[in-house]
C-alpha cells in the first residue's frame, strides 16, 4: 500500500510539472509565431532526461499521453466529412506511396552508404516510412486550417501510409531477423488491417446514428453520451491496434463515425476540455522520452543526420502526389507528412526488441524522430501563411 501511494504521488507531482511546463512552454513558442505543439516537446526534453530530470518517462504517464492523442484524433474526426475524404482519395492515396517508397529506399541507401548492413540499412529505411497524423493535426488545428483540402489529403494519406506501414515493417523485420519475406503472413496482414477499416466504417454508418440518438434521447443533460462516445473510441483503438494499425487510427474513425450522428456537437463540447489537460502531456512526453546524451559517438550523430536528411526530403517530395487536386499546395502536403511522431518511436521500440538496431542506432532514429516532430509544424505554418499571402494576392 505504501508503494502505491508513493507512486499516485510520484505521478500526480510529474503530471503537474508536465502541465505547468506545457502550458509555459506553448505560450512563449506562439509568443515567437511557432506553434505551441512545438513548444510543448521541447518542455518534454527540458524538464526530461535530456536536461532537468525533474521528470521521468513512466508507464502511468505514458497512458495519459496514449488516451491524450487518442482524444485528440477523436476530435479531429469529428471535424470531417467522409464525402470530403472521398473527395481527396485518389491524391491522398498517392502521396502515401510516394511517402513511403522514397524514404524507404533512400533511408537504405543512406545506411549502406555509411557502411550499415543491408539488413539493418533496409530496417533504418522503414523507420522512416511512418507518419503522425497526430502532430500534424495538432498543427492544421491551432491553425484554423483543418478543413482545407491539404488536411484531408494528409489524413486520408496518413491512414493509408499506417496500413502501408504495417506491411513494410512486418516484411522488412522478417527480412532482417530470419533473412526470408512471409507472404501469407503479409497479406493476412493487410487483409486483417483493412478488413478492420471497411468493417468499422460500415457497421457503424449503419448502427451508431440509431444508438446515440436513443442514448440522447435518455441522457438528459448527463454525462452518458460523453461516456459513450469515449467507450467507441476506446474499443475501436483497441480494435486497431490488434489489427496491426496505430491505435490512433482506430479513434480517429470513432470520431468519423460520431460525426454523423445528431449527437456530435454534444460530444466535441465534452472532449473539449478532456483534450485541454490531457493533448498536452502527449507532446510533453515525446521530449521526455528522449535522451539526447544516448547518441554516444560521432558516427552516431551522423547516422542522425543523414537520415534526419533523406527522411524530411522523401516526405516533402510525396507532396507531389496531390497531382492537380483542385486548391491543394503540394509543399503543404509535404510538409504535413514530414512528422514521424509516435509511430515512428513504435517502429524504432520493435526494431532494438527484435536485435536488428543497437542502441546507438536506435537513438539515432528517436532523434530523427523528435527532430522531424519538431520540424513540421514550424515548416507546416511557414507554408501556410505564405500560401495564404499568395491567395490574396491573385484575389
Amino acid at each position: 500500500m505504501h508503494r502505491l501511494r508513493h507512486r499516485a504521488a510520484v505521478l500526480i507531482l510529474s503530471l503537474a510539472i508536465v502541465l505547468i511546463a506545457a502550458l509555459l512552454a506553448g505560450r512563449a513558442a506562439e509568443a515567437v509565431r511557432v506553434p505551441a505543439v512545438v513548444g510543448e516537446i521541447v518542455a518534454g526534453l527540458v524538464v526530461g532526461p535530456t536536461l532537468l530530470h525533474l521528470v521521468s518517462p513512466s508507464a502511468e504517464l505514458a497512458f495519459l499521453a496514449e488516451l491524450g492523442v487518442l482524444v485528440l484524433m477523436c476530435q479531429v474526426g469529428l471535424e470531417l466529412e467522409t464525402t470530403e475524404l472521398r473527395a481527396v482519395g485518389t491524391p491522398a492515396v498517392r502521396v502515401a506511396l510516394i511517402g513511403v517508397v522514397v524514404p524507404l529506399v533512400t533511408g537504405w541507401a543512406a545506411g549502406i552508404a555509411l557502411g550499415v548492413d543491408g539488413a539493418t540499412s533496409l530496417f533504418l529505411g522503414a523507420t522512416l516510412v511512418a507518419t503522425s497524423v497526430g502532430v500534424t493535426a495538432r498543427t492544421f488545428g491551432d491553425l484554423g486550417t483543418l478543413d482545407s483540402t491539404e488536411a484531408r489529403i494528409v489524413l486520408g494519406a496518413a491512414v493509408v501510409d499506417d496500413v502501408l506501414g504495417l506491411l513494410v515493417l512486418s516484411v522488412v523485420l522478417r527480412v532482417a531477423t530470419d533473412g526470408h519475406v512471409d507472404v501469407v503472413g503479409t497479406l493476412v496482414a493487410l487483409v486483417v488491417a483493412v478488413g478492420f477499416l471497411a468493417g468499422s466504417v460500415a457497421i457503424g454508418i449503419r448502427v451508431l446514428p440509431r444508438a446515440f440518438a436513443w442514448i440522447g434521447r435518455r441522457a438528459g443533460d448527463g454525462p452518458v453520451v460523453l461516456v459513450a462516445a469515449m467507450i467507441l473510441v476506446l474499443c475501436l483503438s483497441e480494435g486497431a491496434a490488434r489489427a496491426g494499425l496505430a491505435a490512433l487510427i482506430g479513434a480517429l474513425v470513432a470520431g468519423i463515425l460520431i460525426a454523423r450522428t445528431d449527437q456530435a456537437e454534444r460530444v466535441g463540447r465534452g472532449l473539449a476540455p478532456i483534450a485541454g489537460l490531457l493533448v498536452p502531456v502527449f507532446f510533453v512526453s515525446v521530449g521526455l522520452d528522449v535522451d539526447l546524451g544516448a547518441l554516444g559517438s560521432t558516427r552516431a550523430v551522423v547516422l542522425a543526420g543523414v537520415l534526419l536528411g533523406v527522411g524530411v526530403l522523401g516526405k516533402l517530395l510525396s507532396g507531389a502526389g496531390v497531382g492537380r487536386a483542385p486548391g491543394a499546395d503540394r509543399w503543404i502536403v509535404g510538409s504535413g507528412m514530414v512528422p514521424r511522431g509516435e509511430v515512428g518511436l513504435a517502429f524504432a521500440a520493435t526494431g532494438l526488441a527484435a536485435g536488428v538496431l543497437d542502441e546507438q542506432r536506435y537513438s539515432a532514429v528517436i532523434v530523427v524522430v523528435l527532430a522531424t516532430t519538431v520540424i513540421a509544424p514550424v515548416l507546416l505554418r511557414r507554408r501556410l501563411r505564405s500560401h495564404e499571402r499568395a491567395k490574396r494576392a491573385r484575389d
